[in-house]
C-alpha cells in the first residue's frame, strides 16, 4: 500500500502530487489493468456446459422451426 506523510510545511496539492508520482513509479495502476484484461481460458467443466447449453438450444430452435412459431419477421 502506498502512503504519503505530510510534513508541517507541505500544502495538500505537493501531497497529492508526491503520492501521485509514487504511484506512477510503483507501476501499480498498470499491473491492475493488465490483470483485469487478461481472459483465462475456459475450463474442461465451463466448455462442457457451453455446449449443453448450445445443443439444447439448437434443438428447442429447430422444434419451434418445424412447429412454425418462430418469431423471426
Amino acid at each position: 500500500m502506498i502512503t504519503v506523510r505530510r510534513n508541517t510545511e507541505d500544502t495538500p496539492q505537493k501531497v497529492v502530487s508526491t503520492f501521485l508520482k509514487r504511484v506512477k513509479k510503483s507501476n501499480l495502476v498498470s499491473r491492475k489493468r493488465k490483470i483485469q484484461i487478461l481472459i483465462k481460458p475456459l475450463s474442461h467443466l465451463e466448455k462442457k456446459r457451453k455446449a449443453l447449453r448450445k445443443s439444447k438450444y439448437l434443438i428447442t430452435q429447430t422444434l419451434v422451426d418445424k412447429i412454425g412459431k418462430s418469431n423471426k419477421f
